[in-house]
């Protein structure tokens, strides 16, 4: 049977990527600089986790993403309000009865503290910041599932920064499916938290700065469409793969809205940091190549 968990981070023990429970996790998800974990075994998505009594402690900057058997990303684009209004300058009539959903490799998927996020040319043009919700699923293949069922299959939440490299003369008017596809470029962490303890449709404030500035904030409570809405929908037709990780879309706040589009964006030396309530703060600083 599996070991109760509430908090996993990932980090790289005896020399191989390993998960384990935080000894003393806080209120508000932060974490210190070093900190206590008690390693485990197995991995959440596949319900093993055993943990093995032994204490170790872990440098926060040296953490892996906490999310392991992971076959694919999805992203949901336009799921906040704000983002929607902001956005009708390049795109008309945008909010849908649907979820806008579309994909990026697992290989995306990046540490929660990068102080060298490297950019590469392709996109540099007009890079943007995205703060996000992030869920995986559990060990079951999933199709055609309604929305309580959908609730019933969501492991935990971590912190997601979706650097968004936006339309322009380099990409094109909506080439975001591959400017987001890089290897190592989507950073997620610090902590997977279970469903226990933020609940299965979390109500969290979400904040993201730049350089230290509030450039992001909202509530996930805003989404349009909820994380059960959001896996439902992704199931029609189609079978969720075990593990899916999840991103729940954005709100408004962008740089590149503010600027009507026109080039310009993120630099070299920018800190991007998200913080959830609950779920703890990532931090990225870019390095354009």
């Amino acid at each position: 049977m599996q070991d109760k968990w509430t908090h996993l981070v990932r980090f790289t023990h005896n020399g191989k990527p390993t998960f384990a429970q935080l000894v003393d996790p806080k209120e508000n998800g932060d974490l210190d600089p070093t900190f206590k974990v008690n390693v485990a075994t197995g991995d959440p998505v596949s319900q093993t986790i055993k943990l093995t009594g032994e204490i170790v402690t872990v440098e926060r900057d040296n953490l892996l993403a906490p999310v392991d058997k992971v076959p694919i990303v999805i992203n949901t684009g336009l799921n906040y309000t704000d983002h929607i209004a902001e956005s009708e300058f390049h795109l008309a009539d945008l909010k849908a009865p649907i979820p806008y959903i579309f994909y990026r490799p697992a290989e995306s998927i990046a540490a929660p503290y990068k102080k060298a996020h490297r950019v590469y040319k392709v996109q540099q043009e007009t890079l943007d910041y995205e703060g996000e919700m992030v869920f995986q699923t559990d060990n079951f293949p999933l199709k055609d599932i309604s929305v309580e069922e959908a609730k019933k299959h969501i492991i935990g939440f971590a912190v997601g920064s979706d650097f968004s490299p936006r339309p322009g003369k380099v990409l094109g008017k909506m080439n975001f499916i591959y400017s987001k596809a890089f290897d190592d470029w989507t950073p997620v962490g610090p902590v997977l938290v279970n469903t226990s303890v933020v609940g299965v449709l979390p109500t969290l404030e979400l904040t993201t700065r730049l350089n230290g500035e509030v450039v992001q904030h909202s509530n996930t409570r805003n989404m349009i469409f909820n994380v059960a809405e959001i896996l439902s929908n992704m199931s029609v037709g189609h079978t969720v793969a075990p593990g899916t990780v999840v991103f729940s879309g954005t709100c408004g706040g962008g740089v590149w809205f503010a600027n009507k589009g026109k080039p310009g964006g993120l630099q070299t030396g920018d800190t991007v940091e998200v913080e959830i309530e609950k779920l703890g703060k990532i931090s990225t600083t870019c390095k354009l190549d």
